[in-house]
């Protein structure tokens, strides 16, 4: 027991570190207080909106998404992963050990999150007198949520047992990927389907333009809306009778025994296809490296060959070819689904986004921020790691290793634009304008790109163990946001403000453009300056 514990340790501190910049753990605690407050406003009006009942089955729900949430990114950066495997295989520990270690650190950060977001829940309901609801709230969430981690750990740990039949890891990574977006879409449509009004008349219902009364009105609505729905699903109905009634019951123990029965069998089950195969897979996760298929072909062009050291620090790791598909399929899959959206008339009517004129520009600009959120442009230095010091040692002139980094990222963001607006075609709703619109976006796409690397330039983060600490635990991600987004968000203005003010939308698009050419000029002469 005491050496599955360290193990685990061992496991939960090389994954989970407290930032060595002061500026970045005030940031932190100030984040962490933010979200405190958000969850104490958002509980207080679900609480004083709904009933007791409704109030339990919000939290239940918000807990349950949190914790999917974290187990899908966790499972690929740590449970599925091997990092460890050159440490810790050569002692002379069993597989079952580690792989029970790697699954207990993965399930105990989310658990423990998802009762750290219950602190305001748990405070109003003592403040109401309500210890029966509060009880069993501390009892059965940690449960439930448990098992909604392994339930999702299962199904990737059967894929997972079989990784070394995989090509490279980027085919295994899609796969997960998909599973999990097939699991996420199958349980939305499934508990939409149990709904007895249709998601236009739900809509329909909702007024947040009115007033204030028109607001609290329309989120009570939602709730008791899915509060019902949710009681139409036989099981859910069962569990949630029991846990959100006012008394403990027999029926709440044989429930929660039942899940932790469940939960157990799931756990072994999972251990025993990760450990199977432990020593092939991690064997083979370390022995691969991209670099040794990667070719170098110098030329006299020196943008060509500094756009091939972007692309052989891309390829040295699998986690970044992943981020790089994800950043190509992310605003086309947005697209699509908008557009569905809006041909089978789902979106509210008071949203006004058809809107002759001004749809393309929702549109556009939609497309254009979902480019920013998986941007691959805002740590582009510190994916370069351990070959960071080549950039100091080596002659590499700055200004090319700079605005290499701002192209490769910048064509494959304009890749998905393009894509992106050729499913707006093929939905009829395309028009002269829009090509206008087409160079603006991928015009900004660039003028964001040229901003986001400044910072990770300065200050990059190169320490790391796992890719996933270069890019998605990386706090430089969110500070590029701060660069490259203010300007994006006073251009976008800028062109509502012009249709707003009634001007020709095709004339409005022009002068927009006019303003973006500028702006990129300015930026990449002061670039130049400063590198």
């Amino acid at each position: 027991m005491k050496e599955k514990l360290q193990l685990t340790r061992f496991i939960v501190s090389s994954f989970y570190k407290k930032p060595k910049q002061t500026m970045l753990q005030v940031v932190l605690i100030i984040a962490v207080f933010y979200m405190f407050l958000q969850l104490t406003v958002v509980n207080a009006f679900v609480y004083f909106l709904g009933n007791t009942q409704v109030f339990m089955f919000y939290n239940l729900t918000i807990s349950s998404i949190l914790v999917f949430a974290l187990v899908c990114y966790l499972s690929t950066s740590q449970v599925f992963a091997y990092y460890e495997f050159n440490v810790l295989a050569p002692l002379p520990l069993s597989y079952k050990k580690i792989s029970t270690a790697k699954v207990i650190s993965s399930l105990w950060v989310p658990i423990v999150l998802s009762m750290v977001v219950q602190v305001p829940t748990l405070g109003f309901l003592i403040i109401d007198l309500k210890f029966v609801e509060a009880i069993k709230l501390l009892l059965f969430i940690p449960v439930f949520n448990g098992l909604i981690a392994l339930l999702l750990l299962f199904i990737l740990s059967c894929i997972n047992r079989y990784y070394y039949r995989f090509k490279n890891k980027v085919a295994y990574l899609m796969v997960n990927i998909a599973v999990i977006l097939l699991l996420s879409i199958i349980s939305i449509i499934y508990f939409a389907s149990k709904s007895t009004i249709k998601m236009s008349k739900v809509f329909s219902e909702i007024d947040i333009t009115s007033s204030i009364e028109g607001l609290k009105n329309s989120i009570e609505f939602i709730l008791k809306h899915i509060y019902e729905t949710a009681n139409m699903i036989p099981v859910i109905k069962w569990i949630l009778n029991v846990f959100a009634s006012n008394q403990i019951t027999v029926q709440f123990f044989i429930i929660y025994i039942s899940i932790v029965i469940i939960s157990l069998l799931l756990f072994s089950f999972i251990i025993e296809n990760i450990s199977v195969n432990y020593f092939k897979n991690g064997l083979l996760e370390n022995n691969k490296t991209s670099l040794k298929n990667s070719r170098v072909h110098i030329t006299k062009n020196q943008w060509n060959n500094y756009l091939q050291r972007e692309i052989w620090i891309i390829k040295s790791e699998a986690y970044f070819k992943m981020q790089v598909a994800l950043g190509l399929l992310l605003p086309p899959i947005f697209s699509i689904v908008m557009l569905l959206l809006i041909q089978n008339e789902v979106l509210p009517n008071y949203l006004n986004i058809t809107k002759e004129g001004v749809f393309d520009k929702y549109f556009s600009y939609s497309v254009l921020f979902l480019c920013c959120i998986n941007n691959i442009s805002g740590t582009p230095y510190s994916r370069e790691g351990k070959y960071h010091y080549l950039l100091k040692s080596a002659p590499f002139n700055k200004g090319y290793v700079y605005f290499s980094k701002v192209i490769f990222s910048s064509i494959m963001s304009i890749i998905a634009v393009v894509v992106s607006f050729l499913f707006f075609a093929l939905f009829g709703h395309w028009k002269l304008e829009n090509v206008v619109m087409l160079i603006i976006i991928s015009c900004l796409v660039v003028c964001y790109n040229l901003l986001t690397p400044i910072f990770d330039m300065k200050n990059p983060s190169i320490e790391w163990e796992n890719p996933s600490e270069a890019i998605k635990s990386n706090p430089n991600v969110l500070i590029s946001l701060l660069y490259g987004l203010p300007i994006l968000i006073i251009i976008a203005a800028i062109h509502f403000c012009l249709i707003w003010f009634s001007v020709q939308p095709l004339l409005a698009a022009l002068i927009i453009l006019i303003i973006v050419i500028i702006t990129i000029s300015i930026l990449i002469n002061r670039l130049k300056v400063a590198l």
